[in-house]
């Protein structure tokens, strides 16, 4: 080779040495030589395409990159040497299924302040390695028991500062082969559902001055572990510690008496439901068989009243009648004989029906009874 053959090739030797601090200045993020990548804050939207496929760390926080985007999901699936993932102060309102599926290596995974409020029970699954999850301050209201199926080594759990009111028996069954559950700064409901937690409080001395109450509004601010949620108190005091709905409940005693009553209603509304209609019938025309008979009694009672009208005794009468004449006739002495003839009329008569008006004695009659009474005489 001659000397200018070697001089060009120096030369494009020393220009691709140039260019390797150019094209790394260039990238969003900075590669370090342990096979780190730092990208945080740089206004991302999407994992960055040109990073090595051999990184074991990867800063993605302060940005906008969702994991859960097809696309992003994708490129984070390649790095399957990862052991370290920050995605904290991204935008990943839900997490949906397997997101991290071929990170079989990854042992710290930070997912903090990402506005999570869905987590699908497959989010993390193939995380077989993972020891410590971040997932505080967010949104979470529920945990589904099989978001931890496969993480067995699974030491440290952050879920502070979200909205859960209550876990299942199911769910702490699974923090049991946690060295470390962190629980604090959420909406707990410190009624009776919440004694299975309260339990298991009490074997983890650390979260003993942690775990506050924020509702029922009277209990709000007290420690849970102060409160006697025990079955037997519950019974005996249910107006202190009210019932919340809840679309799961956390103590076998709560979940059967809610299993029964949600079964068990229906049917007996159903069986009962004809017995209240018979009754109802029964009732009503008894009512109107009573208000008929009323009616009834009330016509006859009328009826028979009347015809409860008599005459006057005739005792009554006739001594009315004897005082009219004895006052109109009191200085008459023919008048006397007339009222002892009225009084005591002859045989042969027709009797009288005892009503004589006043004063009804024919003249003519009176002038021949004078007449014969002074020729008797």
């Amino acid at each position: 080779m001659t000397i200018i053959g070697w001089h060009c090739v120096g030369l494009v030797l020393f220009s691709m040495g140039c260019l390797v601090p150019v094209i790394q200045t260039m990238s969003p993020c900075e590669i370090g030589k342990e096979g780190s990548a730092n990208c945080t804050g740089r206004n991302l939207t999407s994992v960055p395409k040109d990073l090595p496929a051999n990184l074991t760390s990867l800063d993605l926080s302060y940005n906008s990159v969702d994991a859960s985007d097809p696309e992003n999901s994708r490129r984070l699936q390649a790095f399957m040497n990862l052991v370290f993932l920050n995605l904290s102060n991204n935008h990943i309102p839900a997490l949906h299924s397997e997101p991290f599926m071929s990170l079989k290596m990854l042992k710290v995974l930070d997912l903090s302040n990402c506005e999570i409020h869905l987590l699908h029970p497959m989010a993390l699954k193939g995380l077989l390695s993972l020891q410590i999850l971040i997932l505080n301050n967010n949104r979470i209201t529920e945990l589904a028991p099989q978001l931890l199926n496969d993480m067995q080594a699974l030491s440290t759990l952050d879920l502070e500062n979200n909205q859960l009111a209550i876990v299942t028996i199911q769910l702490l069954e699974k923090f049991e082969g946690i060295h470390e559950v962190r629980l604090q700064g959420n909406s707990w409901v410190c009624d009776c559902t919440l004694y299975p937690l309260q339990k298991w409080l009490k074997q983890q001395a650390e979260y003993a001055e942690e775990i506050r109450c924020v509702f029922p509004p009277e209990l709000q601010g007290k420690n849970l572990l102060d409160l006697d949620l025990s079955p037997v108190s519950c019974s005996e005091k249910s107006g202190r510690f009210p019932r919340f709905d809840h679309s799961e409940t956390l103590s076998a005693f709560t979940v059967t008496a809610g299993t029964n009553q949600t079964s068990e209603a229906p049917s007996a509304e159903g069986e009962n439901g004809w017995h209240y209609l018979v009754g109802v019938l029964v009732i009503a025309i008894t009512i109107s068989v009573l208000i008929a008979i009323g009616a009834k009694f009330k016509l006859f009672h009328k009826y028979l009243s009347s015809y409860s009208h008599q005459l006057l005794p005739e005792q009554d009468v006739g001594s009315q009648d004897n005082d009219t004449v004895s006052v109109s006739m009191a200085h008459s002495s023919e008048m006397e004989e007339v009222r002892d003839r009225t009084m005591y009329p002859p045989q042969g008569l027709e009797e009288d029906d005892g009503y004589i008006e006043d004063n009804y004695i024919p003249t003519g009659v009176e002038a021949e009874d004078a007449e014969e009474m002074h020729v008797d005489i």
